[in-house]
């Protein structure tokens, strides 16, 4: 039986338009020097009440910790919140079976029938797409460069916003503003991630930093930055470390 809408078979219509959007997934892919940056979307974290997207876009509650004492306002340095393993997701484990994942790229794929023709909405459903099916097909890369990344703790973008509500002298953002100053130890990392990355799919890392609010303007003493990187197998993080060093200034140098 075939099925029309407004003098048009709905399947051609769907089929054509996923088409179209897959194409411009496939452009987006090929375009981008960088891995998506999968967090933009939203927003700053120490803004975020309600919701956050976790892994390949499921939304769950985020509530803020309840039952503080009052007069007992602890506040961790990032270094802190590192040594505590306060970010770690030690129940993380990455799903590399081939046919799960074959499963969820047609899936993805076939999602793209369902953005809305808005160009608001549209744009933000191919760039999150493109974004989960990079990702999707690095993961079948992941063994044969297992020994790399496998070196790195994982933790997912909930746990992140659930630490930074309670701890809200903390902040995370991009990294470009402190790189000048970073120790060496952490450009070393960078350059490692960056280049394993690029081994896997040809695109550069996505690097975020976590650091007291205060060291995001200009200090005369900024430190102990936890320095994390977006995986290039998913929706979520790596934690590469953080140091106790001060930073140094350039004009110091």
């Amino acid at each position: 039986m075939e099925i029309k809408l407004f003098g048009k078979n709905v399947f051609s219509f769907r089929t054509s338009k996923r088409d179209a959007l897959l194409e411009m997934v496939n452009s987006e892919k090929i375009e981008s020097k960088f891995l998506p940056d999968f967090q933009k979307k939203n927003g700053n974290f120490g803004e975020i009440s309600n919701y956050v997207t976790e892994d390949y876009g499921t939304t769950r509650a985020v509530k803020k910790e309840k039952g503080k004492k009052k007069g007992l306002d602890i506040k961790l340095t990032p270094k802190g919140v590192y040594e505590m393993k306060l970010l770690n997701d030690e129940t993380f484990e990455l799903n590399t079976n081939e046919e799960y994942v074959d499963d969820q790229i047609i899936d993805f794929k076939d999602k793209l029938e369902f953005i809305k023709s808005e160009e608001y909405h549209m744009r933000n459903g191919v760039e999150e797409i493109t974004s989960v099916l990079i990702r999707l097909e690095n993961r079948k890369k992941y063994e044969e460069n297992k020994e790399f990344f496998s070196q790195f703790p994982y933790t997912k973008t909930s746990k992140i916003a659930n630490m930074l509500n309670i701890h809200d002298n903390l902040k995370l953002d991009t990294v470009a503003q402190f790189v000048a100053d970073m120790p060496k130890e952490a450009v070393e990392i960078m350059k490692e991630y960056n280049e394993n990355t690029k081994k896997v799919c040809g695109k550069q890392a996505v690097f975020y930093i976590i650091a007291d609010k205060k060291d995001f303007k200009k200090m005369a003493v900024r430190k102990d930055p936890i320095l994390l990187a977006q995986s290039p197998f998913g929706h979520f993080w790596q934690i590469l470390g953080a140091w106790d060093k001060e930073m140094m200034f350039l004009e110091e140098l």
